[in-house]
């Protein structure tokens, strides 16, 4: 192949994939919505096939009926869940987002607290820098001060009516609750129904639909589409088990830690539930991690004076960072992962693209097509593994002539 067919080559895959990208973005932005039901439907329907064979194996059951019974159980189960913790979760995050308020109006305590620190600090330096410093940050915290009167009566209201939209008090006043929802149902109600309906027929007719959409690609290329689906769903199947792990393994560490501290009679918060679950899930999040919520409250409880609040937050902190380490290469198959600033591009692409859901999207796309990339299932670019297994394999041809 020549230069000039290698380029045009480039070309022409440069522009499918440009196209696919444009193509990708509008059906995200137009059909999305449109189609939710239906592509949750499919994911239900993924999900279901094990128990779906299973049944009609074990049993005389037809897979029609096993599909039918395998989607209203995983509905019952769902439905228990949110029964049975739904309810207390939206209380623990409204007495939460409560505590947050309070101390939103604790802040000229704070300013204070962080200028005193400040000058303390500065008063020890030499006089000719303390004199000219002083003044420039007293200046500042002035600034600060008239800021955060004219908006601190603003920021509590607006949590205060966010921790309302928590109250469950309509359960005991039903006629409120069908008023204020009651435009809502169709909607709402046929998205439930189609989801339902469609799972089911999805569900039986699982390998059907996989061999249509099969039966549509090149003969050339079926095989790498059969190993493509079996490579994205073993590889990203475990990532998902070995972060859920994770998540559980942060939760767990956060909420024991916390635990701790409030029998030592540092920690006097209640929610340590909910703020363990909130520190599990940003620790997940690419770029993110613990840090992003345990070291600004550790600082701040240093700032206020509650030394040891701040160490044990710092020693949290330490103890995450370090099982992490030790744990998530064990768990998570290192070709899979980014470089940082990679993930932090993706993120910042995907929530200017796609919006909030992008933040978390994009990255996994990008993961998904450097598994395939690695694997020369598609040719987007040229991976260092790939080349040097080009290049051994034109040595070994050159030995052997």
């Amino acid at each position: 192949m020549t230069d000039v067919e290698k380029k045009r080559k480039w070309i022409i895959n440069v522009a499918f994939y440009a196209m696919l990208l444009v193509l990708g973005y509008f059906l995200y932005k137009y059909a999305f919505g449109l189609c939710f039901p239906i592509l949750f439907a499919f994911v239900i329907a993924v999900m279901l096939q094990r128990p779906k064979n299973f049944i009609t194996k074990k049993t005389i059951i037809k897979k029609g009926l096993a599909s039918t019974i395998c989607v209203f159980g995983l509905l019952l189960i769902t439905c228990a869940i949110v029964v049975l913790i739904g309810v207390r979760a939206a209380e623990e995050i409204k007495g939460f987002i409560s505590y947050v308020t309070l101390q939103f109006q604790n802040i000229d305590s704070i300013i204070n607290t962080v200028e005193t620190a400040i000058l303390s600090f500065v008063g020890r330096l030499p006089d000719f820098i303390s004199e000219n410093v002083t003044d420039s940050i007293a200046s500042l915290f002035t600034q600060l001060r008239e800021y955060v009167a004219g908006t601190n009566t603003q920021l509590p209201e607006q949590i205060t009516g966010l921790s309302n939209s928590f109250n469950i008090s309509w359960i005991t006043t039903p006629i409120t609750g069908v008023i204020s929802t009651a435009s809502r149902i169709p909607s709402l109600l046929i998205s439930i129904v189609v989801t339902i309906v469609c799972a089911c027929f999805m569900t039986a007719d699982y390998d059907k639909i996989t061999n249509f959409v099969y039966c549509q690609f090149p003969k050339d290329k079926r095989k790498d589409v059969t190993r493509a689906k079996q490579l994205l769903k073993l590889n990203l199947g475990k990532m998902a088990k070995a972060y859920a792990l994770i998540m559980l393994v942060t939760f767990t560490e956060v909420f024991i830690g916390l635990t701790v501290l409030q029998l030592l009679g540092i920690f006097q918060s209640s929610y340590i539930a909910v703020i363990a679950v909130v520190t599990a899930i940003v620790d997940v999040i690419p770029v993110l991690g613990t840090g992003t919520i345990v070291l600004p409250w550790a600082a701040y409880s240093l700032i206020v004076g509650d030394y040891g609040m701040a160490i044990g937050l710092i020693v949290i902190y330490v103890t995450v960072t370090v099982i992490r380490q030790i744990v998530e290469p064990k768990l998570v198959a290192g070709q899979l992962g980014l470089p940082p600033f990679v993930t932090l591009i993706a993120m910042y692409l995907g929530l200017k693209i796609f919006g909030v859901l992008g933040v978390f999207v994009l990255p996994i796309v990008i993961i998904m097509l450097k598994l395939l990339n690695d694997e020369g299932i598609i040719n987007l670019w040229k991976s260092p593994s790939r080349v040097r297994a080009e290049e051994q394999a034109e040595s070994d041809a050159q030995q052997k002539e």
